[in-house]
């Protein structure tokens, strides 16, 4: 016993027996690192026994002591993740030249059908690169992949495009300010998320994939209905009832829409609704329409001295134009749209579209815009916070028209931009820390506390989204307000008639001949420039 002898020098010698492998240290002086050498000779040596041979080489007490195992001649191995397999042969270059390479990978063969090592197993091109001592891959199992999100189609409401008609045929102002649609109309959908494909490691476990992301239908329940339809895994939402489509908070609901097939006349009496109002003809002169949204008339000829239409929380269609007899009024929270004003007063907490002409009007809002080189402003007085823009102003006849644009501070609208556009970073960011979070939870199934976590991260995730959607709405707003030049703009695209004042914050000029080009205004550093 312990004559297997396989290397000796004059501090110890190193023995094999049964499989294992001992070192007998007689002599002191012998330096550890050089027993790497040793090894390098004899690859198959698993020193699983480092501190015993410290020790040894220490006292050199001549007694033998176990060192280490003897590795196989073919060795397998498995990443810590369990998705890939390793083969490495234990030998050194002399003894792998000197062996056949098919007796090699039929050992290895061999070695693999008698390991736990049973999926994913490809040899193809192993004989090519077959090496000692390399660790070669000749497994490797299969990620899961988490299922597909749920995804989510709701009604559109196109954004309010005006666009001015006009040739020998048809003199229109058209768009679609009210989105009506009928009972069990269909509002969206929702495809239900898929199941995830699971994955598998090399030893044939089974790895559990992720379901796809569930996503909230956000509607009013009150006006709308969701109906799951088993054979397509879909959810979709239709009308509980006829009105108007509507975006309240990002939640879709059918809103409350009068139907006036005709005038408003006497037969129908004033109008004041709680929700849309759709006129198909127009409203006859001294009658009210009030509305807390939009409102839209849809004749021909527009409306003439009504006493007043005013949408508390919308906006305001007129198709065919206004001709106010220096009566009529119309207020708005949100755009107005007309063919043409004449005569009346306007006032909106927004936009002002006109198609045609704006004639000895009193307007106030945000912007004023006429935007074909057609269109003219004559007489009246306007006044608006960040632009006025028409394709004249004024006439051959000089009527006196006054245009007033009270101005903003650019620096302030700036910061305010910047600040919304930092938010929106910071919101797109929280959005993807969260998905992050709930893509740890696997398809097992979840624990009480596990499951109000992810309740809560889903509420959390669908606030963000629904408030990302509100900044860039707001980011747009601002985005158009910046696009003025200086800190008040006056732009005329065709020409400028004598006798118009313009007054921009602090500074006025008046125009006192022809300018018979495009002219621009606009005051910055409280100086007012022409261009």
């Amino acid at each position: 016993m312990f004559s297997n002898v396989i290397y000796s020098n004059e501090y110890l010698e190193l023995i094999e027996e049964e499989e294992q492998y001992y070192v007998r240290v007689f002599d002191k002086g012998y330096n550890l690192n050089d027993f790497n050498n040793i090894m390098l000779q004899y690859p198959r040596i698993n020193l699983s026994c480092f501190s015993a041979l410290t020790s040894a080489i220490a006292l050199a007490s001549g007694e033998i002591i176990k060192v280490g195992i003897k590795k196989p001649l073919v060795e397998l191995s498995v990443s810590k993740d369990r998705l890939k397999g390793y083969v490495t042969i234990n030998m050194t270059r002399e003894e792998f030249n000197s062996r056949d390479k098919s007796e090699l990978v039929e050992i290895v063969m061999q070695a693999i059908q008698h390991s736990n090592i049973v999926y994913g197993i490809d040899v193809h091109d192993i004989v090519n690169i077959i090496q000692p001592l390399k660790k070669i891959q000749i497994a490797e199992g299969v990620l899961p992949t988490r299922g597909k999100d749920a995804e989510i189609k709701l009604y559109k409401i196109e954004e309010v495009r005006p666009q001015m008609i006009e040739n020998e045929a048809v003199n229109h102002y058209e768009l679609n300010l009210i989105n009506k649609v009928e009972k069990d109309a269909w509002l969206g959908e929702r495809i239900e998320p898929k199941q995830g494909v699971p994955g598998k490691t090399v030893w044939g476990e089974i790895i559990p994939a992720q379901p796809g992301r569930q996503m909230t239908l956000e509607y009013d329940k009150k006006t709308i209905i969701e109906k799951y339809d088993p054979k397509e895994d879909k959810t979709t939402l239709h009308a509980k009832r006829t009105g108007a489509v509507i975006y309240q908070n990002n939640i879709i609901g059918v809103c409350n829409c009068l139907e006036i097939d005709g005038n408003v006349s006497f037969k129908t009496g004033n109008i004041d609704f709680d929700g849309f109002v759709d006129i198909k003809n127009s409203i006859e002169d001294n009658f009210i329409v009030k509305a807390d949204h939009d409102i839209q008339v849809m004749g021909d000829m527009g409306v003439g001295s009504v006493d007043t239409i005013e949408s508390r929380d919308g906006s305001i269609y007129i198709r065919g134009g206004i001709a106010g007899k220096n009566k009529a009024k119309l207020i708005c929270n949100g755009d107005l749209y007309t063919k043409f004003a004449s005569e009346c007063t306007i006032i909106c907490d927004g936009t002002v579209n006109i198609g045609s002409y704006a004639y000895n009007c009193n307007i106030k809002a945000k912007e004023v815009k006429l935007e074909s080189y057609k269109s003219r402003i004559i007489g009246g007085n306007i006044e608006a916070s960040i632009k006025v823009q028409a394709g004249e102003i004024g006439n051959r006849t000089e009527s006196y028209t006054k245009i007033t644009v009270t101005g903003f501070e650019r620096n302030k609208i700036k910061e305010e931009y910047d600040i919304i556009v930092l938010t929106i970073k910071k919101v797109k960011d929280k959005i993807a820390l969260l998905k992050q979070k709930l893509s740890i939870y696997s398809a097992a199934k979840l624990n009480d506390s596990q499951k109000i976590d992810v309740n809560k991260m889903n509420e959390e995730f669908d606030y963000y989204k629904n408030s990302l959607k509100k900044l860039y709405n707001k980011q747009k707003r601002y985005v158009s307000y910046l696009h003025a030049k200086g800190e008040g703009e006056v732009k005329v695209t065709n020409c400028l008639y004598p006798n118009v004042s313009i007054n921009i914050k602090s500074c006025t000029t008046h125009c006192n001949k022809l300018l018979n080009m495009p002219t621009t205004f606009y005051v910055l550093n409280q100086e007012l420039i022409k261009v």
